[in-house]
């Protein structure tokens, strides 16, 4: 999801822009709000609202330029016009204009669907509201709700999976479970589902097609070969089963197999050992995931099950020493960590340092290394937590010389290129609905 603040103007043209557009029916009015006696007006034209907006931010004589126009897109026809509505009425709370007469157009003349906001950047109070590192705030705030939304997960997801290798279902279906989704085929598409709702699509036809055109790697497994068989004579390679814990110290469900060799390869090598079973019985077989390689193998293509159960002397115990800022960590493991780091030590920094967590933040997105992959520390953390988390970031980046506002690049409203709605990172739908005596959406 992009967001660009276009240019302040002194005459509201934006709103003449964004009127042009709906007469051209290219663009549609989906929400007029805070507009006091034309909210119940019908067909309000464009000058009624300009020169609404105009006599708001007369309040103050000082500023001159009292437009806030904004964009915000989405990749393709990914979100639809009241999901981008609800999207940019969200934004603009955080923003700080949600008190404020405002106006979303949704256009749907390019390839990518998106929305232009219009406001006042005077309050009712006739104060100016804050425009400090506004790029920066913009795209935090919509970094923020589309991290509260499944969508995006499930792009992600997909997109992850698609850069594998695979050669069953049941193993590209592994890679999803393991990020959290359940997984099924229905009416030609594999749905990802979570919180009890699709929260993503694959076409099973290109599902399939990765699945025909998987071609064994042989040199690469010969190598897996080598280290199983070197690395199993070494440690404990006898899965056993792992349970959820119950009070007074019961089993609850399975939750799947491990072994010190598992651990060791995971560590060292970053493979995967996923073995197949249930009931607490002995697995019936395996994947091995090479994520440095994206690939996900049988395990007999790769080394026989049971040379796991086969005892040649005394096995090693594999525990690592210290843990390693490099390696990356099982997904249980870390979310205790990470809630460790920021729940019991004096600072942020202390924590990670201690559990030797390594955290990266892209694009406002604090993401946490483990074993399966990249987690969203939003999945992990409280909101309060999550704030901490980006107070840490903030803290720790080295702030360029001569930041300020004054370095975005503002262009003229009446600018088609103003019009741009780049490709766009995906996002989670917000279905909140907001309502009010005085709610108008056309």
């Amino acid at each position: 999801m992009r967001v660009k603040i276009l240019s302040s103007a002194s005459s509201f043209n934006g709103v003449t822009y964004n009127t042009n557009k709906t007469q051209n029916e290219k663009g549609e009015l989906t929400r007029l709000r805070n507009f006091g006696y034309l909210q119940d007006t019908r067909d309000v034209g464009p000058n009624e609202v300009k020169n609404y907006l105009i006599a708001h931010s007369n309040r103050n004589t000082l500023v001159k330029d009292k437009q806030f126009h904004a964009m915000i897109s989405c990749k393709g026809r990914e979100y639809s016009k009241e999901e981008l509505t609800d999207i940019a009425h969200e934004w603009i709370d955080k923003m700080g204009y949600g008190a404020n007469p405002f106006l979303i157009v949704f256009h749907k003349d390019t390839a990518n669907n998106h929305v232009h906001i219009v406001s006042s950047r005077i309050d009712r109070e006739g104060k100016k509201i804050s425009d400090s590192f506004e790029k920066l705030r913009a795209q935090e705030a919509i970094n923020e709700i589309m991290r509260l939304n499944p969508k995006h997960e499930a792009a992600k997801a997909a997109d992850g999976l698609m850069e594998f290798r695979f050669s069953t279902k049941a193993q590209g279906f592994l890679i999803l479970e393991n990020l959290g989704f359940k997984v099924r085929e229905k009416d030609g598409q594999i749905e990802l589902i979570k919180y009890g709702s699709v929260q993503g699509q694959i076409p099973a036809s290109e599902f399939n097609q990765k699945i025909q055109s998987y071609q064994l790697n042989k040199d690469r497994a010969k190598q897996l070969k080598a280290i199983l068989d070197r690395y199993s004579k070494v440690y404990q390679s006898q899965p056993t089963c792992l349970f959820e814990p119950k009070p007074g110290g019961k089993k609850g469900n399975q939750t799947g197999y491990r072994s010190d060799l598992g651990d060791f390869i995971r560590d060292k090598f970053g493979l995967q050992l996923v073995f197949h079973g249930k009931d607490g019985k002995r697995p019936y077989g395996y994947s091995l995931i090479d994520h440095a390689n994206k690939i996900i193998f049988k395990g007999s293509e790769v080394f026989p099950i049971q040379r796991f159960f086969e005892q040649e002397g005394e096995r090693k115990t594999y525990q690592a020493q210290q843990p390693s800022k490099d390696r990356p960590i099982d997904l249980i493991e870390a979310k205790v960590k990470l809630q460790s780091a920021l729940n019991d030590f004096s600072t942020v920094r202390q924590g990670l340092e201690h559990h030797a967590l390594k955290l990266e933040n892209r694009d406002g997105y604090s993401y946490l290394k483990t074993a399966q992959g990249d987690i969203a520390a939003s999945d992990i953390l409280s909101a309060e937590q999550q704030l901490a988390l980006r107070q840490y970031f903030h803290e720790s980046e080295p702030h360029k010389e001569g930041q300020s506002q004054t370095i975005f690049d503002l262009a003229p409203v009446l600018n088609i290129a103003n019009d741009i709605d780049d490709e766009s990172v995906h996002g989670r739908k917000r279905s909140k609905k907001r309502k009010g005596e005085n709610e108008i959406t056309r």
